[in-house]
């Protein structure tokens, strides 16, 4: 199934130009275990000004029961996030129509 998520900055503050994002669709089905990751995708962060930073594809092989997508800008290149990175703080499920279609946005950590 095709997802096409389109990451926004909330805030006033937005990630440089380049920096990486990672887009992840998780199996949240199991309220009292850890989610699993499905699929994910790659993007970075396209144009200087406004809240758009990028709009990412990800192919999830099998549509969990209970699946949310979740999105990371890695502005320190680390791989891990640290301050000054921007990541979702809000649950997005996905739709279930094909193909699904969200708006997800990120806010600056620390």
């Amino acid at each position: 199934m095709l997802v096409v998520v389109e990451v926004l900055a909330q805030g006033n503050e937005r990630p440089p130009v380049g920096a990486p994002i990672r887009v992840e669709a998780r199996d949240t089905s199991l309220a009292d275990g850890p989610s699993r990751t499905v699929a994910a995708a790659l993007g970075e962060v396209r144009l200087p000004g406004g809240d758009w930073l990028d709009t990412v594809q990800l192919e999830v092989p099998e549509l969990p029961d209970m699946c949310t997508i979740w999105a990371y800008v890695d502005v320190n290149r680390t791989s891990r996030l640290s301050r000054g990175d921007f990541v979702t703080t809000t649950a997005y499920p996905v739709p279930p129509a094909v193909p699904a279609r969200l708006t997800v946005a990120v806010r600056r950590v620390g």
